[in-house]
């Protein structure tokens, strides 16, 4: 058992659906059978914590529960033969901040099956300027390669590029040769999204077609929007081309003809990243650390805060205000 009696952590609840947010102290337990206790470094605030913060979407699933999908940090103690008192770890999914409590606290208790040992090539802040959001990437990133798709054929388009997906998803496809075009919303933001790889910016409020089928214009996608972006997106793809839908930030709904899959072949894949496999999850992580690590996770992860933070920031996410990531220095 840990020395210290008590550590901070953010609760929400939904309570007879009233949404409120506290700063607790929770008590030190023992630990269950294949347990282990983590002393958190460092989290980040994703598009969905963000909406769990605010109250925006229940995300949890009961009365309270700490959010955040993503953690790195120390094993303090294990009740568990995979891993030792010392080992660095990292956490993403896998139910954090929905079923299981999850990273926007000073310590955690988890399973030992959702726990990944820190890849040599990657430190503990490192992990997180990655999170969740790199780990969704590396996944739309391998389904389309698997699919013997390569840079000759043509562009990616990348749809809510400024968010974590976007332009981790920007930046990984640079490194491995690819040509990106981004979509957003946000002007300001040509600079940045050139800046990490973007070979060409297009607005989110440009013009878009609503013929059956638009000229060819990608090879591929990768998709964080949903409704008439990914529609549109889906009539102007090449022939055999991949557009992998990983969000709807737009909306959930696709509103569409078959026509695209019939007459050029088009490829629609889905992603989770919430119930991925854990040996399959190991596999991305060693890649995410060697043939994906993105370049420029500087410029990416603009903004570092603490615990105290963490709703205002929320707020600024859902606003469509943020560019790149936000990193949580806890301990």
């Amino acid at each position: 058992m840990n020395k210290m009696k008590n550590y901070k952590a953010i609760l929400v609840s939904h309570i007879k659906k009233n949404h409120k947010v506290d700063f607790v102290s929770k008590s030190f337990r023992n630990l269950n059978n294949k347990e282990i206790l983590v002393k958190i470094k460092y989290s980040c605030i994703n598009y969905k914590d963000a909406l769990s913060i605010t109250g925006k979407t229940k995300i949890i699933r009961g009365l309270s529960l700490t959010p955040g999908l993503d953690f790195s940090g120390i094993v303090i103690e294990s009740n568990s033969k995979k891993f030792a008192k010392g080992d660095k770890v990292l956490a993403t999914g896998s139910g954090l901040g929905e079923s299981i409590d999850g990273g926007f606290s000073e310590y955690v208790y988890v399973p030992d099956k959702i726990l990944v040992k820190l890849p040599d090539n990657l430190s503990l802040l490192s992990s997180m300027q990655i999170g969740t959001a790199g780990f969704t990437s590396a996944i739309a990133i391998e389904k389309i390669l698997l699919n013997k798709q390569s840079p000759s054929d043509g562009p990616i388009v990348v749809s809510g590029a400024t968010g974590g997906v976007g332009s981790l998803s920007i930046n990984i496809f640079n490194k491995i040769g690819y040509k990106t075009i981004a979509i957003t919303r946000k002007r300001s933001a040509a600079t940045y999204l050139k800046e990490i790889g973007a070979s060409e910016v297009l607005n989110f409020d440009a013009s878009f077609s609503n013929k059956v089928l638009n000229s060819k214009i990608f090879a591929g996608a990768i998709d964080n929007v949903g409704g008439s972006i990914l529609d549109w997106i889906i009539k102007s793809t090449f022939d055999n081309g991949n557009i992998v839908s990983v969000g709807m930030a737009q909306s959930e709904k696709l509103e569409t003809t078959v026509i695209p899959f019939i007459i050029r072949g088009i490829n629609l894949l889905g992603v989770t990243s919430t119930n991925y496999p854990n040996e399959k999850r190991n596999y991305i992580w060693k890649k995410i650390s060697k043939i994906y690590k993105p370049t420029k996770l500087n410029k990416i992860n603009n903004t570092v805060i603490e615990l105290k933070d963490v709703l205002k920031f929320s707020k600024k996410i859902i606003s469509g205000k943020s560019i790149g990531r936000t990193i949580i220095k806890i301990n």
